[in-house]
């Protein structure tokens, strides 16, 4: 590997880490490991990656457990993102990235993800992804760590109330704001701000076909302005209300 320095290992002197909660603090852990181990995953070092991932979560299994299932799960539906967005950028035939990601994104759906199942369900993501790597891979892009930084704070921070300037401020001690935005434009081809939209439709997504939270409680705990807001947003992205979304898909007898 080109660089061998672990972001992960900084994370006990970190002062905004420490400080944080629990719940928190396993959700920051969970990123960092995930960051590092993209590190491997470019590599080609995927056994080395996971020996790696897996000896780092295995020693906060305390912390882990601070986690709701849904939090759980919500970390794997990251992952797959992160690695099935990896292999459709550096790879010439994407069909099998694309649709592996949406079989995980389905399975997960159904999932509930204990502190038992949530390492080997992360293994078996992994590898599945790794193997694909392998077939017609092109050499990969030097991938901005600011961009990578913004999908796993946007992930960990769903259910507050983000906003652009907030995230930039997350990477601001260590990038210029410009660059970041710059380079997130390029990579991901939206902006920040579209891209926490998208996160969140998605999560509301989820929460209607797994749940019978009410419209207006979904609203409130992803943090649009008020239900109507929300409405107006996702009829937007899915042609339908929320309420008519769940009366079609809903997966809860």
């Amino acid at each position: 590997m080109k660089h061998d320095l672990q972001y992960t290992q900084y994370l006990d002197s970190m002062r905004s880490y420490t400080e944080r909660d629990q719940a928190s603090k396993a959700l920051i852990l969970i990123g960092y490991v995930e960051r590092d181990f993209i590190r491997f995953y470019r590599a080609g070092r995927i056994k080395d990656g996971i020996d790696f991932a897996q000896e780092n979560l295995a020693r906060s299994k305390t912390l882990l457990s601070k986690l709701t299932s849904d939090e759980k799960v919500a970390q794997l539906h990251a992952l797959v993102d992160i690695l099935s967005f990896e292999g459709i950028q550096n790879h010439v035939d994407i069909y099998e990235f694309v649709q592996l990601r949406t079989q995980y994104h389905q399975r997960l759906l159904k999932l509930p993800a204990t502190q038992k199942k949530y390492i080997p369900w992360m293994k078996q993501i992994i590898k599945d992804f790794g193997e694909l790597t392998q077939k017609d891979g092109l050499s990969y892009a030097d991938h901005l760590e600011s961009t990578l930084d913004i999908i796993y704070y946007v992930s960990s921070h769903l259910r507050q109330k983000l906003t652009v300037k907030q995230v930039l401020e997350h990477v601001n001690s260590r990038c210029n704001p410009a660059v970041v935005q710059q380079g997130f434009n390029t990579e991901m081809q939206m902006s920040i701000r579209d891209y926490i939209n998208v996160k969140k439709i998605q999560e509301a997504q989820r929460v209607l076909m797994t749940t019978n939270i009410s419209i207006r409680q979904i609203a409130q705990e992803l943090n649009f302005y008020d239900a109507a807001d929300f409405s107006k947003r996702f009829k937007r992205e899915f042609g339908m209300t929320p309420l008519e979304y769940r009366q079609q898909n809903s997966e809860i007898d």
